[in-house]
């Protein structure tokens, strides 16, 4: 590799990190981007777009995401708040501690597992998310 290759592969490697660092700017744009790393199997985006209660909680946060997409995903929206305001609630009673200060629901479904045996897995994930520094992040 001719040294102005590599150096142009490590200004396009910059950029597109320093494009990941930056945070979302709306809801929209941080379901986009967790399309994106989903899409993708991108573990490290997906860290990128989430605030850590405690650094022990990315090994779990990891774990839940390859799971997550080990099938398709189906589909993505943006939810209110409302729509598990009893769950979060609990949550917050229960000594729930928030990484962000939370505004919605980021509901993703995956394409059904057929497992062993005929049976079927279906899989969603509901993510809390939030601001925090002027950015949009989701809640570990």
């Amino acid at each position: 590799m001719s040294l102005l290759k590599l150096g142009l592969a490590l200004l396009l490697s910059l950029a597109s990190a320093l494009a990941v660092a930056e945070p979302a700017r709306s809801p929209e744009q941080l379901l986009e981007r967790c399309k994106q790393a989903i899409a993708s199997k991108d573990i490290p985006a997906y860290l990128a777009l989430v605030i850590l209660n405690r650094e022990t909680d990315r090994a779990g946060v990891e774990a839940q995401f390859r799971h997550a997409v080990q099938q398709p995903l189906r589909s993505a929206k943006l939810l209110p708040l409302s729509v598990y305001q009893a769950s979060y609630e609990r949550a917050i009673q229960r000594g729930m501690k928030l990484s962000v200060q939370a505004e919605g629901w980021i509901e993703l479904e995956f394409e059904a597992a057929r497992l062993p045996g005929g049976v079927v897995e279906k899989a969603t994930m509901v993510l809390l998310y939030g601001r925090k520094d002027g950015g949009y992040f989701l809640a570990s």
